[in-house]
């Protein structure tokens, strides 16, 4: 019948992907990663259309939870923090992501 609700988020969770979806989350002003995300996007979008067959598809282009993409504190050390765009400052990083922390009701 088609799909009622495709959450795009979940197409970001791959390991070539994660590390650029995180650059964007910390460094909103970085364009690349943006590009590449869209990119992204429109390859997955394309491939589904085509797996749909013309069906309904309902999409939430991206409202991503930020603690399904953020490492969590014990996860960084100097290897994260330089894909996420930090150097090796783990403790700014840290610093960041406790700025980030979202309630959900």
């Amino acid at each position: 019948m088609g799909i009622g609700l495709c959450r795009t988020e979940h197409m970001f969770f791959s390991p070539e992907r994660l590390p650029i979806v995180r650059r964007w989350i910390f460094h909103t002003e970085c364009l690349d990663d943006l590009d590449h995300i869209k990119h992204f996007q429109r390859s997955d979008f394309k491939d589904l259309f085509v797996a749909m067959n013309g069906k309904d598809v309902t999409i939430r282009l991206l409202d991503p939870p930020l603690h399904e993409f953020l490492p969590r504190p014990e996860q960084v050390h100097e290897r994260v923090a330089e894909e996420c765009g930090f150097g090796t400052d783990v403790k700014r990083m840290l610093a960041r992501i406790d700025s980030m922390h979202e309630e959900n009701p």
